[in-house]
């Protein structure tokens, strides 16, 4: 059974989004900044159970449209790279 991972995003006072990834097994938190932080810690912490994860995704209710869009939008590019990723390795 895979171990749930809670990814939820928020603004800081300066009004960044940031994501607080919470193993709910361990009870750990991390504070990543951008999506390139996130993927370091959620593969450092998802190793620890063989990759067997589930990612649930919540955001704070003061999350501004502007936050929103953006993660969005970086998050669009980043599935699009690990597509292309995917299409190169099913093509071996």
């Amino acid at each position: 059974m895979p171990v749930k991972f809670v990814s939820h995003v928020d603004e800081d006072k300066d009004q960044n989004w940031f994501i607080k990834l919470t193993d709910t097994l361990s009870n750990n938190s991390v504070i990543c900044k951008d999506l390139d932080e996130y993927k370091i810690k959620l593969e450092e912490y998802s190793s620890e159970y063989g990759f067997d994860i589930e990612v649930v995704w919540t955001k704070s209710k003061s999350l501004s449209p502007k936050n929103y869009q953006d993660l969005n939008n970086q998050m669009a590019l980043l599935q699009e790279e690990y597509k292309n990723e995917i299409d190169e390795i099913n093509q071996k």
